[in-house]
């Protein structure tokens, strides 16, 4: 169903007609452009799904009768929609952000899939503060209230908590049940993947952890309280990033990013999450690269040779973030899964407040090299977004390595203790 609601910038008194493709959702941000003074013009939509309801609610525009508008803009909180246009051309606009999506898939069962992902993705959202306590409690160390709260969501029957792996298992089963089962849900479907990490070389896997152990900044629980903020952050940003994350379930070149974009969100919406997960994935990124070491060079501190350059696990905790990356090899297992998508020079020009946003086109416009200042690159904010979508989800895959390192250095531990009591 297509809704139509009118609204008058508050900037220029222009009208929009706001022609909503009503979905599934029950609730998700609006971020549209004034097509006069380009003013980003941000809402909210509630929509009722047990009985039928519209509400709409904009921080800077004012909702106003029907009307012949100025302008018009399609909206989804799912799919891609077309950028704005003259009221007058958008007869053209006959189907919508659901059928062009529909057509773009290549069957029912990927929708399907889809929404299964996303409505996941929600009801973490809605029940995020109780999840969210597991994770703080395993981090403080408060083990009565954290077995407590594990039980309580999960059942005891499921998770007992009898030692510390069952623990951690319960700790964990928030990552699986919130986040991989919906984003990569791959890595469910091949369990001797992750697992196998346990098995790759034991000897050199105790000495890898030792060695995070003993480094400032990389410790376990370090490295788990970066991964843990994303998740929060994550959770916060993604009903802005839903029709971004449909890109993954649509046909490659199908999408026309020059006529469309997102209805959810605008630069600065995704801008200090992409910042925050492209750093941190940085620094998570020194489990994968450390497995391909083990895995291929049988010695967790030698580096794959990139430009004839041979360094060690020392060496690469100096390197830039952006040299960092050129180490997430595709022919190699553990940072190939990560299947991820880097533009360092965007991060770095948006480090350097590089970048220019355009409302209307959803162009973002940045200096790849400060010494080069007249030479400009561009990109579509779906674009960027996809890219943030991608680089959570490589934090994901870092979280499920980071697991198995949890446990192997509990068994260690045990092992040198005389086993548990």
């Amino acid at each position: 169903m297509v809704h139509n609601y009118y609204i008058k910038c508050q900037v220029c008194n222009k009208i929009t007609r706001i022609r909503l493709q009503v979905g599934w959702l029950p609730e998700h941000p609006i971020v549209v452009t004034c097509g006069e003074c380009g003013t980003s013009l941000s809402g909210h939509v509630l929509i009722g799904q047990d009985e039928p309801r519209l509400s709409y609610y904009f921080s800077n525009a004012d909702s106003v009768l029907e009307q012949d508008a100025d302008y018009m803009v399609e909206c989804s909180g799912e799919f891609p929609t077309i950028k704005h246009c003259l009221a007058f051309d958008s007869q053209e606009i006959l189907i919508t952000p659901f059928i062009r999506a529909m057509s773009n898939m290549d069957s029912n069962d990927i929708y399907e899939e889809f929404c299964k992902s996303v409505g996941t993705v929600l009801q973490t959202k809605y029940r995020w503060n109780e999840y969210k306590r597991i994770l703080d409690l395993s981090l403080s160390g408060n083990k009565k209230y954290l077995i407590q709260e594990i039980q309580r969501l999960f059942g005891k029957d499921k998770m007992p908590c009898r030692n510390e792996l069952e623990i951690l298992r319960g700790v964990h089963m928030v990552e699986v049940h919130c986040f991989i089962s919906s984003l990569r849900k791959d890595i469910l479907n091949n369990v001797k993947f992750s697992s196998g990490i346990l098995k790759i070389n034991p000897k050199e896997t105790k000495k890898l952890v030792d060695y995070l152990e003993s480094t400032s900044g990389y410790r376990l629980e370090d490295l788990q309280r970066m991964g843990y903020k994303l998740l929060d952050d994550f959770v916060a940003v993604f009903p802005a990033l839903v029709p971004a994350y449909s890109l993954q379930y649509v046909s490659d070149n199908t999408i026309n990013y020059e006529l469309e974009g997102s209805s959810t969100s605008n630069f600065d919406t995704v801008k200090q999450f992409y910042l925050d997960v492209y750093e941190s994935l940085g620094n998570l990124l020194i489990l994968p690269v450390a497995l391909n070491n083990i895995k291929y060079r049988d010695d967790f501190y030698k580096m794959s040779t990139i430009d004839e350059k041979e360094i060690t696990l020392d060496d690469f905790i100096g390197l830039t973030k952006a040299n960092r990356y050129k180490y997430c090899l595709n022919n190699e297992l553990y940072t190939k899964e990560l299947k991820l998508i880097v533009n360092s020079k965007l991060r770095n020009a948006i480090g350097h407040n590089d970048v220019q946003y355009d409302t209307s086109s959803q162009i973002i416009s940045y200096i790849p090299n400060p010494k080069k200042r007249d030479v400009t690159k561009e990109t579509y904010l779906l674009v960027f977004e996809d890219e943030a979508m991608k680089l959570f989800q490589g934090v994901i895959v870092c979280l499920e390595y980071l697991y198995r390192f949890r446990e192997i250095e509990i068994i260690n531990r045990e092992i040198t203790s005389g086993g548990s009591k």
